[in-house]
């Protein structure tokens, strides 16, 4: 013979809407959390971004840097090649810092390069990222000796 039970499950006038609040808060803290990972990786990826910039700053700087070592190194060469921005050795690293570093076209952003009488060469880049509000700056110093 079967039987059949009945289950009858009684709330309390306290106890009415609990899982509805438990679900919403369940959904909240699942938000808060997608919210945060999604905020690390939009911050990874600028800082992604910033590295590179700063490599290849740091290449072009050390790029100049070797061209100096190479051909006279007199403090007069030196300067005419690579102070004076009508030199073609300036014209053509400069060609390339524009190609390789955002935010550096036309008079924005110019590189600086400064020889002083002992041969002290202080090479200062600057960039700006796409969407980047400020501007990121790398110096470089190397004394070319004979």
């Amino acid at each position: 013979m079967r039987k059949n039970y009945r289950v009858s499950v009684t709330f309390n006038a306290h106890q009415k809407g609990v899982s509805l609040l438990e679900g919403l808060l369940a959904i909240v803290l699942f938000s808060v959390g997608m919210l945060s990972l999604l905020m690390l990786l939009s911050t990874s990826l600028v800082e992604a971004g910033n590295a590179r910039y700063r490599s290849e700053a740091s290449l072009l700087a050390s790029d100049l840097i070797g061209q100096m070592w190479t051909g006279d190194r007199s403090l007069s060469a030196l300067r005419k090649r690579f102070t004076d921005t009508t030199s073609d050795d300036y014209q053509r690293w400069l060609k390339t810092v524009h190609d390789r570093l955002p935010g550096t076209d036309g008079t924005k952003n110019l590189p600086s390069i400064m020889i002083d009488n002992q041969r002290k060469v202080k090479i200062a880049l600057y960039w700006q990222a796409p969407g980047d509000g400020k501007k990121h700056q790398l110096l470089t110093m190397a004394t070319i000796t004979d």
